[in-house]
């Protein structure tokens, strides 16, 4: 992909609408000279379930729109996504206090606070993911994974990718379904900022299967990147035997990818 440097702005940032780290990452990026060179995050995450209101609304199942819409996406409800503790109680800093921030462009959210962190650090560009979303992949009903992965899409696509050029994305596979993991890529190879797409790894799924072939062969002709995103799934029968957060997450994240690399081979 010719990404030519694109215009990243110095900024300044006020204490109540920025973290204080942002504000070290500023400091760091000018001392460093980060602006004087390209800069492309290839793994950039967002909370996508801060916009679950405007993403339900492209699920195509009325049914399966409306439970959707009336669980909002909780731990317990519609998208069955786990329970994690990656802010160690608060020492960690990662979501807390998004809803009172105020990003300085007046676009969608999620491309202002994209590009509030994006200019602060001095990244050209970023190759955005979600991240409850990550663990649809262990969702008991293969229809809600495909269901929930085609609204996505199209809601990244229409509302953030569309908008913003220097934010691009490798769409969600709903790997679960080989059928519509290939319309997937039909539908959504050629869209806007869509350089390639991700399978979540903590799957049991087998990825070596000949019925993601079709799938594969497609993403090749189109010129697009297949990438596995690793995460972790404490119900896991090997997992389930970790008794801290931390072990679960680091040996989940390196054993799904660690089967699925081993079985392609």
């Amino acid at each position: 992909m010719d990404m030519p440097r694109s215009s990243v702005r110095p900024v300044e940032f006020d204490t109540f609408s920025t973290p204080k780290h942002l504000e070290h990452a500023t400091e760091q990026a000018h001392r460093r000279n980060y602006h004087d060179f390209l800069i492309v995050d290839v793994d950039s995450h967002h909370y996508e379930n801060e916009s679950y209101a405007e993403v339900f609304e492209y699920i195509e199942n009325p049914i399966m729109r409306r439970e959707a819409i009336l669980s909002g996406g909780r731990t317990t409800g519609f998208l069955n996504t786990q329970v994690g503790m990656q802010s160690g109680a608060g020492r960690i800093t990662r979501h807390q206090g998004r809803k009172i921030e105020k990003p300085r462009i007046s676009k969608h959210r999620d491309i202002g606070m994209t590009l509030d962190w994006m200019d602060a650090m001095g990244v050209d560009y970023a190759c955005l993911f979600p991240t409850p979303m990550l663990f649809l992949s262990a969702h008991p009903v293969p229809e809600v994974e495909a269901a929930m992965a085609q609204a996505y899409n199209r809601w990244l696509c229409e509302r953030i990718l569309a908008h913003e050029p220097r934010i691009v994305s490798m769409l969600y596979l709903p790997f679960n379904d080989p059928e519509a993991a290939y319309k997937t890529v039909k539908e959504f190879g050629d869209r806007k900022g869509v350089v390639g797409f991700m399978v979540t790894s903590p799957r049991y799924q087998s990825v070596h299967n000949n019925a993601f072939v079709k799938t594969y062969a497609l993403i090749e002709e189109m010129g697009k990147v297949l990438s596995f995103h690793a995460a972790y799934n404490w119900d896991d029968r090997a997992l389930a035997m970790c008794n801290r957060f931390i072990a679960a997450h680091a040996l989940g994240f390196m054993w799904f990818n660690m089967v699925h690399m081993t079985n392609w081979a």
